[in-house]
């Protein structure tokens, strides 16, 4: 993920990164949106049909990880595959790029040389996003309240009570969406989906429902919108 990042910012990868890949539907990016939904995956795609992201998304990456859970994909996006020697925002401005994170207050300490602002719900979280959409190179936000839904249910939480906070989060997201300057990459990522938690799939979500792997979505905000 680092290397991809950069190379949709026109930056040149450091050697000792892994190689990034190429995501064909889009050119450079002039600005970069990262969203990391905690506890989202292709079940709650397939399942939940958020309109936005479904009517927008171009690719949609599986990504190879050494586990799902949250702790390791945020190490591994920020640090690639050198955890001791590079930081994804603190690179970026080295290279003359500005590089802003909104996430809750226990997290300041990944931000390495970039912009922190703490926020300490998803609310909050939206707020701060509104202000802060299009003015930095690259923008993470992180999202937290799936993860808490499925710890305040035992990983059970009731689906209707699931649908509603993705959809409002769709929601968010078309907003920023519609917000952003033309050239703006958004990319959607979630650490993990859920296994199955005991409710009943039919058909392809029977199969679906024990993907437990990062996703990441790509929507691309062109020119003339």
């Amino acid at each position: 993920m680092p290397a991809t990042i950069l190379s949709q910012l026109g930056i040149m990868a450091p050697s000792v990164l892994a190689s990034g890949i190429n995501l064909p539907a889009f050119a450079p990016s002039e600005r970069v949106v990262l969203v990391h939904l905690d506890n989202f995956g292709l079940l709650e795609v397939a399942l939940h049909k958020p309109q936005f992201l479904l009517k927008e998304a171009r690719i949609i990456l599986t990504l190879d990880t050494i586990d799902g859970y949250a702790a390791n994909v945020i190490n591994e996006l920020i640090h690639g595959n050198k955890p001791d020697g590079f930081n994804l925002f603190s690179f970026l401005v080295h290279q003359g790029k500005s590089a802003v994170i909104v996430d809750r207050e226990n997290q300041r300490k990944k931000a390495g040389e970039a912009t922190f602002h703490s926020a300490d719900t998803d609310m909050r979280t939206y707020i701060e996003t509104a202000k802060l959409l299009n003015r930095s190179d690259l923008l993470y936000i992180h999202f937290l309240d799936f993860d808490t839904l499925y710890r305040e249910h035992t990983n059970r939480p009731p689906l209707e009570l699931a649908q509603k906070l993705l959809h409002r989060t769709d929601r968010w997201l078309l907003g920023f969406y519609k917000q952003a300057r033309a050239n703006t990459l958004f990319l959607i990522l979630g650490n993990q989906g859920q296994r199955d938690y005991g409710l009943k799939y039919e058909g392809k979500y029977q199969s679906w429902a024990t993907a437990n792997v990062p996703i990441c979505l790509a929507i691309h905000k062109p020119s003339g919108e």
